[in-house]
């Protein structure tokens, strides 16, 4: 690929601490091949809980191709790299029985949906240590779905699917933050809060998050919901014809 990325190439969203601490910890190349090749699997599900099968990953020529290896010896890797990676509590494995298990990225909403499932969650290795300070703020406060209806407008099967997903890539109080300021400028359109988000992902985290405040900042909110936002969400709708 000596020309780099062609234009409109998609992305996949990968944890920061798989980026930071864990990729400290990690010292295999094939588990931390394995784990990304999951997680860009469990991505393109698009839901929550998204999981893929360990079959997925056998047949997978990616996968394979990578490992440089097949048949048992394959088996083994792959089975060795989740294991590890479920210990250092990046993925999660359900046993669905007659010897079906199921890998799931371990994230607070997989959790949460596997609960309500009915499906217990709980393993023995711990969570994935966060590259920010664990402060109150850090917590979910209020339901996104919920806060999204009372805010903006009714939850559409769409939208619903489009919050699911977002909660996928961002802890809960992101996305409850971007609904506020799409509120505040009466930008009622999921296209704002995504913007939103999609420059939080890249210029990082909500700073009245991190400072402890309820996501009513103590700056100008005014300036604070940034008509960029929206200006880049005009420019764009005019680029697709849109009125």
């Amino acid at each position: 690929m000596k020309n780099g990325f062609p234009r409109g190439v998609q992305f996949t969203p990968v944890p920061d601490p798989l980026l930071a601490s864990l990729l400290e910890e990690i010292d295999s190349l094939d588990e931390l091949k394995v784990v990304l090749r999951a997680i860009h699997g469990l991505h393109k599900l698009r839901k929550v809980p998204a999981s893929i099968g360990f079959d997925d990953l056998l047949s997978d020529r990616t996968v394979a191709s990578m490992l440089k290896s097949s048949g048992t010896q394959l088996e083994e890797i792959v089975e060795q790299s989740v294991n590890s990676a479920v210990e250092r509590g990046i993925l999660l494995v359900v046993n669905e029985g007659n010897g079906q298990r199921r890998i799931l990225l371990n994230t607070e909403p997989v959790r949460r949906a596997l609960i309500r499932q009915g499906v217990d969650p709980t393993i023995e290795a711990r969570k994935p240590a966060e590259t920010w300070a664990d402060t109150e703020s850090a917590k979910p406060k209020q339901d996104a779905v919920t806060f999204y209806e009372q805010n903006i407008a009714s939850v559409t099967p769409i939208v619903a699917e489009n919050i699911h997903a977002a909660l996928e890539q961002h802890p809960e109080d992101e996305v409850v933050l971007a609904i506020r300021y799409a509120a505040e400028a009466n930008a009622r359109s999921w296209n704002y809060i995504a913007a939103i988000l999609r420059r939080w992902a890249i210029e990082g985290r909500p700073e009245e998050l991190d400072d402890g405040s309820d996501g009513t900042t103590e700056r100008d909110l005014q300036e604070d919901r940034s008509d960029q936002f929206y200006e880049e969400y005009l420019k764009r709708q005019r680029a697709r014809g849109a009125n």
